[in-house]
């Protein structure tokens, strides 16, 4: 593939925080990054709010800023760097939020920067539970028979209806946190209640409900601290 003529100074969005295990994932992932657009003779400017990484050392990016990972830190980076891109899809989670916000707001488009890597569409097609379920639907893909509810009473509805064990999981996370498993109905919501409280985001936050597909797993979708939705998945055991 030939080089963009307009990609020329790239702001790369690091993972933030990140624990043991993940280095291999975020860390090396942005560091390629980084490189590779070097390689092609493209200005880097890397954000990381973590100093404890390879990506920020001296030699990885042209300019490195050790900051906050927040909307207001980006805004202002954009405004004085004035990169023609911002790359947001290899900072894990971090990342794709920051992204998002920052394209949904408007704030991109203003100042005339684009987003490397996918387009807004696919993310919130793969973020998004009922528009990805939509999504397969469409390219005729098996899906599980799903649901989206905003309460735990619906989500126990829902799940009697289509019968246990079924499993609620959040919607826009990613890697399946906030996940929890219900192989049968324990008789009162009070347990379902507490499930949906331990959601990122507290109680009222968003979650779905999945089950094994006979064959293959039903996967999970990536995550924004924005509105929440529940989904009730289920299929063969």
């Amino acid at each position: 593939m030939p080089k963009n003529p307009n990609v020329n100074r790239v702001l790369v969005i690091g993972s933030g925080p990140i624990v043991i295990g993940q280095a291999a994932e975020f860390d090396y992932a942005g560091t390629q990054a980084c490189r590779s657009l070097k390689e092609e003779g493209v200005e880097v400017i890397l954000v990381n709010s973590n100093p404890a990484t390879i990506m920020t050392d001296r030699d990885i990016a042209d300019k490195v800023f050790i900051e906050p990972l927040t909307v207001k830190v980006l805004e202002q980076l954009i405004e004085e760097e004035k990169p023609d891109s911002i790359l947001p899809t290899l900072g894990g989670q971090a990342g794709l939020n920051l992204g998002m916000e920052l394209e949904e707001s408007g704030f991109l488009a203003a100042h005339g920067v684009r987003l490397l890597g996918t387009t807004a569409a696919t993310i919130r097609n793969a973020e998004g539970r009922q528009e990805f379920k939509d999504l397969m639907e469409r390219i005729g893909e098996p899906c599980a028979a799903s649901e989206v509810v905003e309460t735990v009473q619906d989500g126990i509805l829902f799940s009697e209806s289509i019968g246990y064990p079924v499993v609620l999981r959040p919607a826009y996370t990613l890697g399946g946190s906030g996940g929890r498993y219900r192989p049968q109905q324990s008789g009162t919501g009070g347990d379902s209640g507490e499930r949906t409280a331990s959601v990122p985001g507290g109680a009222g936050a968003g979650g779905a409900l999945y089950r094994r597909l006979e064959g293959d797993r039903v996967r999970g979708d990536a995550g924004r601290d924005r509105e929440l939705h529940h989904r009730v998945q289920h299929g063969k055991p």
